[in-house]
């Protein structure tokens, strides 16, 4: 989980580099744009494939996470202590409410992604057959609004990713990490 919680995190850097490679491009009052849109490209590529990487992860947590409260219920209809059965109850609770949090929370994060991946998409579709500085200016406009689109898919990406280090903490068999 805290892997990839790391790996969620990266996203944010990847978004970034997206869009200097974009705002770089769109940004040039001269020379050859072509490496320029080829860098854009591969940034867009970069980023797509992380977003890829983090639904492969989302949907793996999903699966094993219904697997551990499956087994969890088993082990808690064995205890015969009433006590220690509410707790271990409580705590299943606890858990589950940030499996839960982790799922709304990707939600937003793809909810924001896929209309700003579509965005990006366009971008190099337009600019793949008019990559000209008249084709810069007609997608300024997109552009800047890419740039105001990345500031709330940040912050879900980054919330989504602390939700999964929280998780990891929570479901650690080692020690709590100690405070700074």
């Amino acid at each position: 989980l805290t892997e990839s919680a790391d790996k969620i995190a990266t996203g944010n850097a990847k978004i970034d580099a997206t869009l200097t490679a974009l705002n770089d491009l769109v940004n040039s009052s001269q020379g050859d744009l072509v490496p320029k849109f080829k860098a854009f490209n591969s940034a867009v590529g970069d980023l797509e494939s992380t977003a890829k990487d983090v639904g492969a992860k989302v949907a793996r947590m999903r699966e094993k996470g219904n697997e551990y409260f499956k087994a969890w219920d088993e082990q808690l209809a064995q205890i015969k202590n009433e006590d220690i059965k509410q707790r271990s109850a409580e705590r299943k609770t606890e858990v589950s409410n940030k499996f839960m949090d982790i799922k709304r929370s990707y939600t937003e994060a793809k909810m924001a992604f896929e209309p700003f991946m579509s965005e990006l998409k366009d971008v190099q579709t337009a600019l793949g057959t008019d990559l000209t500085t008249g084709g810069l200016a007609a997608i300024k406009g997109t552009v800047e609004k890419l740039n105001q689109d990345a500031v709330p898919l940040k912050t879900a990406v980054a919330k989504l990713a602390g939700e999964f280090k929280d998780l990891g903490v929570a479901m650690s068999s080692g020690p709590a990490p100690q405070s700074k």
